[in-house]
């Protein structure tokens, strides 16, 4: 196992009709790892036919598959992880775009989608770009050091929809780098939905998770 070769860690969940355009595309430049939430569909069948290494969720949902990944990552040593979701919406072939931040020396690369689905993605472009100058908060692509998510995991802290490695080298004001996301919009219905009980679980996930990195930060420094 080469460990300089990023991996791209995609959370599954019936992604059988993307899944296989969007692993075979990621190939090109990483490893691919599926990390199969319980699908009850061909998705990793058809993620390892088109070449990525799948693996079970440890834990339900999307936050409990992105940590089963993470952590394999960080099992394998790797020096750049980039996460991306799997019915297409974030485009694979942007992760040289992440990995080539990452290799320059910084040790968070955050996605900026052109679309968003959600209210609370609106309001939380806002506020991140305002606090931490991170534009769009909630998109699940994202490049990682495995410094940071070694960090991450040592910290005890809950993902939280993906952003708490974010807030912990963000809030501790490390340097980072934004790329562009585009990619092919969902036909159906978004992960999380678009009700007004999901843009508000998303809007406390992004708040917990900077209080709760913010309170670890706190407590590492001196006298804290």
């Amino acid at each position: 196992m080469d460990r300089s070769r990023p991996l791209a860690v995609i959370p599954c969940h019936n992604e059988a009709v993307t899944l296989g355009r969007v692993v075979a595309a990621a190939s090109r430049w990483a490893d691919v790892l599926v990390v199969d939430d319980r699908s009850t569909d061909a998705s990793a069948d058809v993620a390892r036919a088109a070449g990525a290494e799948v693996v079970p969720s440890d834990h339900p949902g999307y936050d409990g598959a992105l940590t089963t990944g993470l952590a394999v990552a960080v099992a394998q040593g790797r020096e750049a992880v980039v996460t991306l979701d799997a019915d297409g919406e974030h485009d694979p072939d942007l992760i040289p775009a992440f990995t080539g931040a990452l290799a320059a020396g910084v040790e968070l690369v955050c996605g900026r989608r052109v679309r968003r689905n959600r209210l609370s993605e609106h309001i939380l472009g806002l506020v991140g770009e305002g606090l931490m100058g991170v534009a769009d908060p909630l998109c699940g692509m994202k490049g990682y050091s495995g410094a940071l998510l070694t960090r991450w995991f040592a910290s005890g802290l809950a993902l939280r929809v993906n952003l708490a490695p974010m807030m912990l080298s963000r809030i501790a004001g490390q340097p980072f780098a934004q790329v562009t996301v585009t990619g092919t919009p969902r036909s159906d219905a978004p992960r999380f939905g678009r009700a007004l009980r999901a843009n508000l679980a998303l809007l406390r996930s992004f708040a917990q998770a900077r209080a709760e990195a913010r309170r670890v930060l706190h407590q590492q420094r001196p006298g804290g």
